[in-house]
């Protein structure tokens, strides 16, 4: 999982130029967590989630990603617990459609882990916390109703100045934690209702600090970062890798539909041609030169994309 956090991060700031994060010490290093963050880049939202957060994290989505083969591999791969929306059923409203998704994040708090939910239920462009559906609060208390203690909601906002435009930035802020415990008693409406001003609230200070570092950027214009040896290793990443990325982005751009998909398809499908990059590199270079040839290519490759994701970016 830390390997596919450090991935998903080169990801990320391969696409966006900048991520503000503010309020990051909030989040607890220990204890079981429910991540509860706003979804308005489908994808992109859990890979930004994972990034921030300095924890493995067990991610819930919709059951219909398993709908075809890659989707079901993805699910499998990542352990992410399917969530059956009644949306997706017809409207059918069945509290029981998500019984073992519910037994899922149960055993996972209860073994001290930290869960992502988007408690807005499905990914939007519209402005601002579209209004939030219920059951990350019965998650939330039904763990407590079972003897489980001390979890804490986290409220995580991400703001985009333009999430599908590659080079933009984003923001993400960490609100004030819920204490599950203190809310025992209360209808999982009123915890909802607690948990979407805080999300409002971690979404006006994001969109604050946003607005901060475009001002700061315009200030300051394109200055060279890091020491001259990692400048060098990001220009060597750049060059080696802005080919398989156009490509992406190319690619991503041909498929249309909602602004959800250049972002997403970028990230994937680079990251895919980039692997198989590696493996062609590292593959003609062992045939020809051998294996320490090919082993030190293939590792300054890496080197190169880590320093052109957060050093250039």
């Amino acid at each position: 999982m830390r390997f596919a956090r450090w991935l998903g991060g080169i990801a990320l700031h391969w696409f966006y130029d900048d991520i503000v994060v503010t309020g990051a010490e909030r989040i607890p290093r220990d204890g079981p967590l429910l991540v509860a963050m706003n979804h308005q880049n489908a994808l992109v939202d859990a890979l930004l989630a994972m990034w921030v957060v300095p924890r493995d994290v067990r991610i819930t989505a919709k059951a219909t990603i398993a709908s075809n083969a890659a989707g079901a591999l993805l699910m499998r791969v990542l352990g992410i617990v399917p969530l059956r929306r009644s949306s997706d059923e017809g409207g059918v409203v069945d509290r029981t459609r998500n019984e073992q998704a519910f037994a899922a994040i149960d055993q996972a708090l209860q073994h001290g882990e930290t869960v992502l939910m988007f408690p807005e239920g499905r990914s939007h462009s519209e402005p601002g916390i579209a209004p939030l559906k219920t059951g990350l609060a019965r998650a939330a208390l039904r763990a407590h109703a079972i003897g489980i203690r001390a979890v804490r909601i986290v409220p995580i906002s991400a703001v985009f100045a333009d999430k599908s435009e590659p080079g933009s930035d984003l923001a993400l802020a960490v609100g004030e934690l819920i204490d599950v415990d203190a809310w025992a008693d209360e209808d999982p409406h009123v915890l909802t209702t607690a948990l979407a001003e805080q999300l409002a609230r971690a979404a006006e200070l994001g969109a604050a600090a946003l607005g901060v570092e475009e001002e700061a950027r315009r200030a300051r214009g394109r200055r060279p970062r890091g020491t001259a040896a990692m400048r060098v290793a990001a220009w060597w990443g750049d060059i080696t890798h802005r080919v398989p990325l156009r490509l992406a982005r190319r690619w991503a751009l041909a498929q249309g539909g909602d602004p959800d998909t250049p972002a997403m398809y970028t990230m994937v499908f680079g990251l895919a041609l980039v692997l198989l990059f590696y493996l062609i590199v590292g593959g003609v270079l062992w045939l020809v030169a051998g294996p320490i040839v090919a082993l030190i290519a293939v590792a300054s490759l890496v080197v190169g994309a880590h320093a052109a994701a957060y050093i250039e970016r």
